[in-house]
């Protein structure tokens, strides 16, 4: 992957991230009631935009 695409990804990613997950309401409410891992694991396996994050996270391996 060349430099230009890796920074296109991590870009997406950064979008993403602030757009949806810097104040999602759901995030908040797992980490407070069932902790950090628990929130963690939901953002991944549950939450569309967390699968985006995972599938973007796979092209920069």
């Amino acid at each position: 992957m060349s430099t230009v695409d890796r920074k296109k990804v991590i870009q997406g990613v950064n979008e993403l991230l602030n757009t949806y997950c810097h104040d999602c309401l759901l995030k908040s409410h797992f980490r407070k009631d069932y902790g950090k891992t628990e929130a963690h694991r939901f953002c991944i396996q549950k939450c569309t935009v967390g699968q985006q994050l995972k599938k973007l996270g796979e092209k920069l391996s």
